[in-house]
C-alpha cells in the first residue's frame, strides 16, 4: 500500500499487465478469449496480452477486473485512431466491460490500451500492450507444364491473409533459378525463370507484419515451400546474357557492351537481329554485334536498342535475316528518370508537392521509367523504407526522415552517385503556436497572456505595461517557426470614453537560439523585443485616473496561417477602494443640538453653506460604482449669506459629518442625509446635527 500511495503521489504511470489498475483484462471475440493472468508474455522486455484475429477491423468484447486499491476510481479509455469505441465503458459489479472495433490490424503499430483513473485531484495513466497474431498460410501449386529454359512463367499464391505476408519484389537469384513475387490487389504471383535445363528444386519463404503461433511460440516467418520444376531446352538452342537488363545509353548511336553465351554455331563478326517473335516480319527489338570470343565460353557483343522490351512479354530471337537462329531473353528498359513527386503525411493523402518541413516523417512517391533498378538517395535526409514498399519500374515509394538541423534548403535525390534532376525543398514551419509564449507584466505583477480568463484589476498606479516574448518556448517540444502578430491597445476613461487607440500590425516574433532553425529563420527581420506601451501611448497608464479602463487585443495574422489562429483579449481596470474629493453643499433642512441643550433647532435666519472633504467608497465587484455612504470633516458657514452686521445666528463651525446618497450618487444634484458632530466657533460649544442637504457636485 505504501508503494502504490507513492505512485499515486508522484504521478507515475504503469506501462505493465499484472500491476496497478486491474488484477485481469480478459478480450473475447467470436473465435478466441485471452487473460492477462495466463496468455501475458515478454516482448522486447514489456508484457504484452497476446489475441488472434481473423478480420481486419475485429470486434472483441473486454472485461477489466478492477483491484481493490483502485474501487473507487473514475475511468476513461484514451480515444486512439487504432480502434473505435462501440460499447463504453460500463461499471459492472467490480469490473468494467467495454466493446471496441479496431482499425486495420495488420498494419497497426505499438497496439495499446491506455486507461485513466482520477480521484479527487489524483490522476494516474496505464499502458496494456496488445499482441495482435494471425493465422496465416500461403499454399501454390507446382506448374503443370515444363519451362523452357530462359522463359518466364507465373503460377498464382493462396492466401487467408495476403495483406499479412512480406514478400520480395525483387529478383532472387539462385543457381540454377530465379524468382520473384508481385502483387495486384489481394492478387499474388509467383514469377520464375529457368537458367538450367533439368529437373530445379528451390524454395520460397515469406516474412510476417503480425506473427503466428506455432507450438506456443509466436514466428514472424512462415515455413518455406519447397518446388520442383522440369525445364526443357527448347527447339532452339537458349543463349543467355551476362547481364538480365540492359539500359540503352544517351548517345542512341553509342551500342552497349554485352556478353551472350557461346555457341558453335554463332558466328564472330556477323550481325544478327532481335525480334519478339519466331515467324517473318517481326518487329526490330535491338541489333546484336559479335565482337570476338572470351576465355570465359562467352561472346563479346555490341548490343544497338531500338525498342524497350520486358522478359515477361516472351522471348527474343536472334535471327539472321529473317530465319531464326537462337532464342534469348533480357529486359531492356528505359534509363531511370522521375516525372512527378508525392507526398503523403501521417493521416493525409498522396499530394505531388516537393516540399518538406524539418523534423518530419513522410512518404515520398516516385512515378517515372526504370525506377526499379534505381539507387535512389535522398542526400541529406534518412531513408527509413522498409521491403514492404513498393518498387517497380514505373512506381517507388519510401519513408524519409528529415533531420530538425538540416543544413540546406534543399534535399538533391540522387540515383547512386548521379543526380536525378530533382529535389526536395525545405521549407520553415509557419505553425501559429498557442499564447504560452507571451506575458503581461503590470508593473510588478506578471500575467501568463494564455492563463488570463477574466479580467485584470489593479489596485495601485500602473508604472507600465509591458510585452514580453519567450523566444525559446516557441519551438519547444514542436517545431512552429516566426510567429506573426497583431497588437491593439484602447485605454478608456472611467466614464467608457475612449481616450486612445494604438495599433501594432505584423510584429514577427522568432524563436530563440535553442531552437535548431534558429539560424534560418532570418533573425534581421524579427521584432524580439520587449513592448512597452507607455514608450508608445501619448496618454501614459501612470497618468490614467481610477477606473480608466484598457483593453489589449493580441492575435495571429489570419493571412499568414491556414490554421490554429488565435486571439486574446484582455482587460485591464485601474481599481481603486476609496476616493477622496470636496463636496459642497446648502444644508438647509439639518437640524441641530447644542451642547447643554435638550431641543434640536434648525439652521435659521438664512442660508448655510457647507464645503467638506469626504472620503467616497467603491463596491466591491463592481466597476466604478460607489457605495451609499461616504464620510468626511470640514466646514459649515451658518446663514452665510447674511452680510447684516447684528446677525445673531451667523458663525462657522468645524463638523465631522458621515452622508448617505441615494443609489444614484453621480447626478449633479442629489439630497444626501446628514448625520455628524462639530463645534461652533463663536459661541464655542458643541453641536449633535442630523438631517437632510443639498449636494451641487463640480
Amino acid at each position: 500500500m505504501r508503494v502504490l500511495l507513492f505512485f499515486l503521489i508522484s504521478g507515475v504511470s504503469f506501462n505493465c499487465l499484472s500491476q496497478g489498475f486491474f488484477s485481469d483484462l480478459n478480450m473475447r471475440s467470436d473465435s478466441s478469449n485471452f487473460s492477462s493472468t495466463s496468455d501475458t508474455f515478454l516482448f522486447q522486455g514489456v508484457s504484452h496480452l497476446p489475441f488472434s484475429f481473423d478480420e481486419e477491423n475485429e470486434t472483441v468484447e473486454v472485461i477489466a477486473v478492477i483491484t481493490k486499491e483502485f474501487q473507487d476510481y473514475q475511468f476513461q479509455l484514451i480515444n486512439s485512431a487504432d480502434f473505435q469505441v462501440i460499447d463504453s465503458l460500463l461499471p459492472l459489479g467490480g469490473s468494467l466491460r467495454f466493446k471496441v472495433r479496431f482499425n486495420n490490424l495488420t498494419s497497426s503499430q505499438f497496439l495499446k490500451f491506455t486507461f485513466a483513473a482520477s480521484k479527487d485531484s489524483l490522476s494516474l495513466i496505464q499502458d496494456f500492450p496488445l499482441f495482435p497474431f494471425r493465422q496465416t498460410f500461403m499454399e501454390l501449386d507446382e506448374p503443370k507444364n515444363s519451362l523452357f529454359i530462359g522463359e518466364e512463367k507465373s503460377i498464382q499464391i493462396r492466401s487467408n491473409a495476403p495483406q499479412n505476408l512480406i514478400l520480395s519484389e525483387r529478383w532472387q537469384n539462385s543457381k540454377n533459378m530465379s524468382w520473384r513475387f508481385s502483387r495486384d490487389g489481394s492478387s499474388i504471383q509467383l514469377h520464375m525463370l529457368p537458367n538450367k535445363i533439368g529437373n530445379q528444386t528451390f524454395k520460397i519463404g515469406a516474412g510476417l507484419k503480425k506473427p503466428v503461433l506455432t507450438d506456443g511460440k509466436f514466428s514472424f516467418q512462415l515455413d518455406s515451400i519447397e518446388l520442383s520444376v522440369n525445364v526443357d531446352a527448347g527447339r532452339l538452342a537458349f543463349l543467355s546474357f551476362d547481364k538480365g537488363e540492359v539500359t540503352p545509353n544517351d548517345d542512341k548511336l553509342e551500342p552497349v557492351l554485352v556478353q551472350i553465351e557461346n555457341h558453335r554455331s554463332l558466328v564472330i563478326g556477323k550481325t544478327y537481329r532481335l525480334e519478339n517473335q519466331e515467324e517473318k516480319g517481326g518487329p526490330l527489338i535491338a541489333e546484336i554485334f559479335t565482337r570476338s570470343r572470351m576465355t570465359n565460353d562467352r561472346v563479346l557483343c555490341e548490343l544497338r536498342p531500338y525498342a524497350f522490351h520486358r522478359k515477361s512479354e516472351g522471348y527474343l530471337y536472334l535471327k539472321d535475316g529473317d530465319y531464326p537462329r537462337f532464342v534469348t531473353n533480357l529486359d531492356i528498359t528505359p534509363k531511370t528518370s522521375i516525372d512527378k513527386i508525392f507526398i503523403q503525411r501521417e493521416g493525409s493523402d498522396w499530394k505531388e508537392s516537393n516540399s518538406l518541413y524539418p523534423g518530419e516523417v513522410v512518404g515520398i512517391r516516385l512515378e517515372g521509367n526504370g525506377l526499379h533498378k534505381s539507387d535512389i538517395i535522398f542526400s541529406g535526409a534518412k531513408d527509413i523504407s522498409t521491403d514492404t514498399l513498393i518498387r517497380n519500374e514505373n512506381l517507388a515509394i519510401f519513408n524519409i526522415s528529415v533531420p530538425e538541423n538540416i543544413r540546406s534548403k534543399s534535399i538533391e535525390v540522387f540515383n547512386g552517385n548521379k543526380s536525378t534532376g530533382k529535389s526536395l525543398s525545405i521549407r520553415e514551419y509557419e505553425l501559429a503556436r498557442e499564447f504560452d509564449f507571451i506575458s503581461l507584466e503590470l508593473g510588478d505583477s506578471k500575467f501568463p497572456l494564455n492563463s488570463i480568463s477574466k479580467p485584470i484589476y489593479y489596485g495601485t498606479t500602473l508604472t507600465d505595461l509591458v510585452v514580453k516574448f519567450d523566444h525559446e518556448k516557441i519551438d519547444q517540444n514542436k517545431l512552429h517557426g516566426p510567429q506573426q502578430l497583431d497588437l491593439e491597445i484602447k485605454v478608456f476613461n472611467k466614464a467608457g470614453n475612449l481616450l486612445e487607440i494604438y495599433q501594432i500590425n505584423d510584429h514577427l516574433v522568432c524563436p530563440g537560439p535553442s531552437s535548431p532553425r534558429s539560424e534560418f529563420y532570418g533573425s534581421g527581420n524579427c521584432d524580439n523585443q520587449t513592448l512597452n506601451f507607455n514608450d508608445l501611448l501619448s496618454k501614459k497608464t501612470y497618468d490614467l485616473e481610477e477606473w480608466s479602463r484598457i483593453e489589449l487585443v493580441v492575435s495571429h495574422d489570419k493571412s499568414k496561417y491556414n490554421a490554429g489562429v488565435s486571439q486574446k483579449k484582455v482587460r485591464i481596470y485601474l481599481k481603486r477602494d476609496y476616493n477622496f474629493d470636496i463636496d459642497v453643499s446648502f444644508p438647509a433642512g439639518l437640524l441641530i443640538l447644542k451642547g447643554n441643550s435638550d431641543q434640536f433647532t434648525n439652521f435659521s435666519g438664512g442660508i448655510s453653506f457647507a464645503m467638506i472633504g469626504q472620503f467616497s467608497f467603491y463596491q466591491k465587484g463592481k466597476i466604478a460604482k460607489y457605495k451609499p455612504f461616504k464620510v468626511g470633516a470640514g466646514f459649515i458657514a451658518i446663514d452665510a449669506l447674511n452680510f447684516s452686521e447684528n446677525s445673531s445666528n451667523r458663525d462657522v463651525a468645524i463638523v465631522a459629518i458621515g452622508s448617505l446618497y441615494p443609489i444614484s450618487s453621480n447626478r449633479k444634484l442629489t439630497f444626501p442625509l446628514y448625520t455628524g458632530f462639530g463645534f461652533l466657533i463663536q459661541e464655542r460649544r458643541p453641536f449633535f446635527l442630523v438631517g437632510p442637504g443639498i449636494r451641487v457636485r463640480f
